[in-house]
């Protein structure tokens, strides 16, 4: 059997199962397992499949109809135009997510800030904190979160991308150890901390509820993790330190309103879908 064959009745099995995107996600998998981009199938379309080659390939794709995403299957995901390695129990990152980066990076640049001191809270795979370490060359990055297997691997990307000389991983419940250890002074924060609301986790895609449920939910109203973590800002950052906080896109007024007298600069920015997707606020101080 051919790529093209398996390819074609991969899709068809995928799509029989109400696999939306059953073609991208067939071609995924098949460039992943053969090691190569995924434009080169079309050109290899008549390239005669080893039967070891298949039967890897056929276990992919049941793994697939069973609603485990591509990216859990693949263990990698491409964030910033860097490469992560995934697993099962991490949440997977996300293009929106991208917007949050920019934002720090462009606020970086424009304010010319020296070596800034960032903290990524909920790190999860490390796709924040890392893609900042590589971007902002001088930046010192501590990626946090509270689940063992996620420090794990952000610490194997931090390693992959050979940033451990300005970047760390560090076991935290959010901003406590910090708080714990009296450390203050940081530049920016930044946080894509669960935002989903009990309401919204019941209606959540059957993919969506195969990532870790401590990543995305966050109570009743899914403002939890902000109504801890914006008065743990204010004992960590530096006066005139940044807030950066990815938000659901119905979220911006609910969020803005948790900001106290000791912020200033509240706004609230978009992402390419015109969606409200980041908060961003600078502590004043006391």
């Amino acid at each position: 059997m051919n790529i093209k064959e398996l390819l074609n009745r991969s899709d068809q099995f995928l799509a029989a199962r109400g696999i939306e995107s059953s073609r991208l996600d067939a071609e995924v998998l098949m460039a992943d397992l053969l090691d190569m981009e995924r434009i080169n199938l079309y050109v290899k379309y008549d390239y005669p499949l080893k039967n070891v080659e298949i039967d890897n390939y056929r276990e992919r794709i049941k793994k697939r109809a069973q609603r485990i995403p591509v990216a859990y299957i693949t263990e990698k995901k491409e964030f910033m135009s860097l490469e992560f390695k995934v697993k099962e129990g991490v949440l997977i990152p996300r293009p929106d997510t991208e917007n949050l980066v920019e934002a720090v990076i462009e606020y970086c640049r424009k304010e010319e800030l020296q070596s800034p001191q960032i903290i990524d809270v909920g790190t999860g795979s490390g796709a924040i904190a890392v893609s900042l370490a590589h971007y902002l060359e001088d930046a010192k990055v501590v990626g946090v979160d509270l689940s063992t297997e996620a420090l794990k691997v952000a610490r194997q990307n931090m390693d992959e991308h050979e940033l451990s000389e300005r970047m760390s991983i560090l076991k935290s419940d959010l901003l406590k150890e910090f708080i714990k250890r009296e450390i203050t002074g940081i530049d920016i924060i930044v946080s894509n901390p669960p935002y989903i609301s009990k309401s919204e986790m019941e209606k959540l895609p059957p993919e969506v509820k195969k990532e870790p449920k401590t990543a995305l939910a966050a109570g009743e109203d899914g403002l939890a993790y902000y109504k801890k973590l914006i008065p743990q800002a204010e004992k960590v950052l530096k006066n005139g330190g940044k807030l950066f906080l990815e938000i659901g896109y119905q979220q911006a007024e609910a969020v803005k309103a948790l900001f106290g007298s000791s912020w200033v600069e509240v706004e609230v920015k978009k992402d390419y879908s015109e969606n409200d997707r980041i908060a961003a606020a600078q502590f004043k101080g006391e």
